[in-house]
């Protein structure tokens, strides 16, 4: 259980230090986190991880189909990067776009979007929070 939580906290110290990069020089961060882009809809990425034709491959199959990204909140601006695989987080290629660009859309009890109204870059529109993310602080970071 310590080699997990010591891995999990260096994963979140990697994310912190490439938002960081990318901060003006007085801006603040608010909130960050790792967001998850879905490049397929959810019946077949579970039928590609987890069909019968494919037991081995499948859930290999599925982690091309989504993509992580880590977000950071600003006053101003939200901050979007990549993610690369395993938990590298890209600071070279992050996209800002401004604060009022990017919404919270609760799906169900416990899973919630963000949504970027006008995505340049590459940049996703829709992004899927992690289940047990709490929504209050990033809606609280979004509206201040």
């Amino acid at each position: 259980m310590g080699k997990l939580a010591d891995r999990i906290q260096a994963n979140v110290e990697l994310m912190r230090q490439a938002i960081r990069q990318n901060l003006e020089p007085d801006e603040e961060l608010r909130w960050f986190s790792a967001v998850t882009q879905y490049r397929a809809p959810a019946p077949v990425r579970v039928l590609l991880s987890w069909s019968i034709v494919l037991p081995i491959f499948g859930p290999l199959v599925a982690l091309f189909l989504e993509a992580q990204w880590y977000v950071g909140i600003t006053p101003t601006r939200v901050i979007f990067g990549r993610i690369k695989r395993p938990f590298q987080p890209d600071p070279s290629g992050a996209i800002a776009v401004p604060l009022a660009d990017v919404t919270v859309s609760r799906k169900g009890q416990s899973r919630a979007e963000l949504l970027v109204a006008n995505p340049e870059g590459g940049l996703p529109r829709r992004f899927s929070l992690a289940k047990g993310i709490g929504t209050d602080k990033l809606q609280a970071a979004l509206q201040a």
